[in-house]
């Protein structure tokens, strides 16, 4: 029996001399892989920009084999990416938010409200004409939410540090070292309380964006056990600064 689902692909990997195993992140299933024969051959009827990092797919999909590789039975473009390919910030953020989504999700259980959020994101960044500096960092954010483990409370005068290894803005300094200045937790705070439309109006100078960026990876190393380091980041911030 088949399925209708809309994807993103997150991975491909090369397999036989014309196929390739694809890691999809579905609305209807989670994350999944899929074999896909003969895309690689000169006669083949798939394009090659179907299976580029985030693109967004509409798929007919067999999903018998749970647990397993499935297969796929047509797939065509969701959305073409008008900006995201030629912008060279928007591309570094692209390859960023691939990487940190491939080494984040692993369930394959489906959660429909974190594909739209992914989905939508994806095409606000496409979309967008403004200042996409801070757009990584605030997705991270976002992300959380959905992975379990979004920021908690808020920065005041009385909870002026953000606790990475907590998750929560807390009064006084923690006893290990893996936590925020007063300054970055409320630009954190910032963060955390903007959306698409207003993130381009934080005042977030290059050596604050690091910093807030080496620490959002951090929380997330410290809340997936499986979440390592992310080769793309050196890349991103040479681009953004």
């Amino acid at each position: 029996m088949l399925h209708s689902t809309s994807g993103i692909i997150l991975n491909t990997i090369n397999y036989s001399e014309s196929s390739l195993i694809v890691k999809i992140y579905t609305r209807n299933f989670g994350l999944q892989s899929y074999m896909v024969n003969g895309v690689r051959g000169k006669k083949s009827k798939q394009k090659a920009s179907l299976f580029q990092p985030l693109a967004l797919v509409d798929m007919q999909v067999s999903n018998f084999n749970k647990g397993g590789i499935q297969r796929i039975s047509e797939i065509s473009m969701h959305h073409p990416y008008t900006e995201i390919p030629y912008d060279i910030i928007k591309s570094s953020i692209a390859i960023f938010l691939n990487e940190i989504l491939y080494k984040a999700i692993k369930e394959e259980h489906p959660d429909e409200e974190m594909f739209e959020f992914i989905k939508n994101s994806l095409m606000v960044l496409d979309f967008n004409h403004g200042n996409c500096a801070n757009f990584h960092i605030f997705f991270m954010i976002q992300l959380s939410r959905f992975l379990g483990f979004y920021p908690q409370g808020k920065y005041s005068l009385d909870t002026p540090i953000f606790d990475l290894r907590e998750g929560t803005f807390v009064k006084n300094l923690p006893s290990h070292s893996f936590y925020l200045s007063a300054e970055n937790s409320s630009l954190l705070n910032n963060l955390i309380m903007a959306n698409y439309e207003t993130i381009h109006e934080l005042k977030i100078n290059n050596k604050e964006r690091k910093e807030l960026l080496q620490a959002m990876i951090l929380f997330y190393q410290l809340h997936i056990s499986t979440f390592k380091e992310i080769k793309s980041q050196e890349i991103l911030e040479e681009v953004i600064g």
